[in-house]
């Protein structure tokens, strides 16, 4: 019986059951972003009695974090490459006090409380894989487990990570919906921290010795290319603020608004105009003041978030996942997303990660929910491609 197969057969119904416990144990410990620090220590403790050597990075000192990331090492057949596994331990208000609600196909939260599947299902799928691989004796490469802080704020966690810690150059990221696919194209992506900066007036009395940065503001996006731009470029603007009274011409407004794209040259250009645009509109505010020619003055702050990931088709771990899959008799999808995870800076890093769902479903909102099938695919699926890597060729 091959490998993979033999995997398949030892998630049962004991295992199963094991996944839901661990699970729900994840979920009622409160880890909204940089509150990590309780998971932190419970999951070093499972990882450390399941054989693993765990460290902590310093990344919480940039991040704010209560705890850094969590880096585990669990040993396995010499002479092979290690693979990577990866999770983040953060999630998104309202996350306290979760009580989870466990039914027939799926577990939610009571409703006033986001569950938190997004990403302890993730972290659960790995801590079942290398007990499964540990009570088994199953053959595997050696394992590096990063479970990541500060996910959810811009992938803060592995943007400090402190990747000299680590040794793999491929492996799995377990942080999206379904198991039936496998994220291998994510975009590039551009925040920018915009100040229109206009000049206060009376509104009432002397609105012609002000400039409006809210005029100047809605003139440049009414002329700003927005939203689907392309079928690999999006943009938008998400955040207006400013103004403080009616009677006041307002001197500033405040935009945050972000740029992303799977081709890094569109990305470039997409900044560009928008920057551009918010550049005529201010030079087509200019009056005259005192005698002198005045006009709105724009700051911008650019920030690159995080860079594309692309994987190719040839990618061992992408094979081992799809093998794995069709021994489940399930054809897995190699997918192209419009959001970014961890496996974007671990691509950076030249370590390709394709991202794994785990049957999270409808995160970020009290609705979310996790699928049980679903989740004991993923497991399946991350288990059978685990085995499959242990030969040489994993290198």
């Amino acid at each position: 019986m091959p490998v993979t197969e033999i995997a398949m057969a030892f998630l049962t119904e004991q295992n199963k059951k094991r996944m839901v416990s661990v699970f729900l144990d994840l979920v009622k410990t409160d880890s909204v972003t940089r509150e990590e620090g309780k998971i932190a220590r419970k999951l070093e403790a499972r990882l450390k009695a399941l054989g693993c050597k765990v460290v902590f990075d310093n990344a919480g000192k940039k991040t704010g974090s209560q705890t850094g990331n969590l880096i585990a090492r669990f040993s396995g057949a010499p002479g092979v490459a290690p693979v990577l596994l990866s999770s983040h331990m953060d999630t998104v208000t309202p996350g306290k006090g979760v009580k989870p609600q466990v039914k027939k196909d799926r577990i939610t939260s009571d409703g006033t409380t986001i569950l938190g599947a997004d990403c302890k299902s993730g972290i659960t799928v790995i801590l079942e894989t290398l007990a499964i691989i540990k009570e088994r004796s199953l053959p595997h490469p050696p394992l590096e487990v990063v479970f990541t802080t500060c996910e959810e704020t811009g992938l803060q966690g592995s943007q400090n990570l402190d990747f000299s810690l680590l040794k793999s150059r491929r492996g799995i990221v377990l942080d999206t919906e379904d198991p039936r696919g496998a994220t291998v194209k994510a975009p590039a992506a551009d925040r920018l921290e915009i100040k229109v900066n206009g000049i206060a007036a009376h509104a009432g009395m002397f609105p012609e010795r002000g400039i409006s940065a809210v005029r100047v503001a809605a003139l440049a996006i009414s002329k700003m290319k927005l939203g689907r731009i392309d079928a690999e470029t999006t943009a938008n603007i998400g955040i207006i603020e400013g103004g403080s009274a009616t009677n006041i011409i307002t001197p500033l407004v405040e935009l945050k608004a972000e740029a992303r794209s799977h081709n890094p040259a569109k990305l470039r250009r997409q900044v560009k105009h928008m920057l551009d645009t918010l550049e005529k509109a201010a030079k087509a505010s200019a009056i005259k003041l005192d005698g002198k020619t005045v006009r709105a003055r724009i700051e911008c702050k650019h920030i690159n978030s995080y860079p594309n990931m692309n994987i190719p088709a040839s990618d061992k771990v992408l094979g081992a996942l799809k093998a794995s899959a069709k021994a489940a008799g399930i054809k897995l999808e190699a997918k192209s997303s419009g959001g970014g995870s961890d496996a974007n800076i671990f691509a950076r890093h030249g370590i390709c990660t394709p991202n794994l769902g785990c049957g999270m479903w409808e995160p970020h909102t009290t609705q979310e929910y996790l699928d049980l099938a679903d989740f004991f695919l993923c497991a399946e699926i991350t288990l059978g491609a685990v085995t499959r890597l242990a030969g040489k060729e994993a290198k």
